[in-house]
């Protein structure tokens, strides 16, 4: 009597006979797998955030601004490197750690801007570094653009408390800068979960 064997199943003919194309067979070499990274890495790295802060410029041309819409149309062409939060709350997408005065270290923005939508409130629009590094990268970006200490006082009143340094420009007429640094960025505003424990440094540009 002849003897009928099944068939082997397909999954195991492959695993016996290694059905695959020959390019499959053909071991893939590290510098194969680099150039893929690679080419993953360039095309992730047009969406990834490049910066923390706005840039001394785009602080004196937000000025400009008088209303919250105004400065959502600015910050829109900028949403590869800061997310509007919330109304009136923009910050830096990349985080990276701050630490406080007392040593501990928080995973944050590195800087946010906010604007004043209060009706009852004067026009107030403030860009806080949260670090001093940031802070003297930015203070520098202006005084290369002429702004150079006037004086110091309590300008701007009800958003900060502390005093404010105020620069001005000849580059720049009708427009000054204020930087405050302070432990209470835009106090009783609620914009940080937690009491702030880290120095801030504040930047404001406003036309005068």
């Amino acid at each position: 009597m002849k003897i009928i064997r099944p068939a082997l199943p397909v999954c195991f003919i492959c695993i016996l006979f290694a059905c695959s194309s020959p390019s499959n067979r053909r071991a893939v070499s590290t510098d194969e797998l680099e150039k893929v990274q690679a080419a993953d890495s360039a095309a992730q790295q047009q969406y990834a955030a490049t910066r923390d802060a706005l840039s001394a410029t785009e602080l004196i041309e937000l000025a400009d601004c008088a209303d919250l819409s105004c400065v959502q149309l600015y910050m829109k062409d900028r949403d590869n490197d800061f997310v509007h939060a919330r109304k009136g709350e923009f910050a830096a997408l990349h985080r990276s750690i701050v630490t406080d005065t007392a040593g501990n270290e928080f995973v944050m923005p590195l800087s946010t801007l906010y604007a004043d939508v209060n009706p009852q409130a004067s026009w107030r629009l403030a860009h806080t570094l949260h670090r001093k590094q940031t802070g003297d990268r930015l203070l520098g970006e202006f005084q290369q653009l002429g702004f150079a200490f006037v004086d110091s006082g309590y300008f701007i009143g009800g958003g900060l408390k502390g005093r404010q340094a105020r620069f001005s420009s000849p580059e720049y007429p009708g427009k000054n800068l204020y930087i405050t640094a302070t432990y209470h960025p835009w106090y009783m505003k609620g914009l940080y979960n937690n009491k702030v424990t880290w120095p801030c440094y504040v930047f404001e540009v406003y036309k005068d």
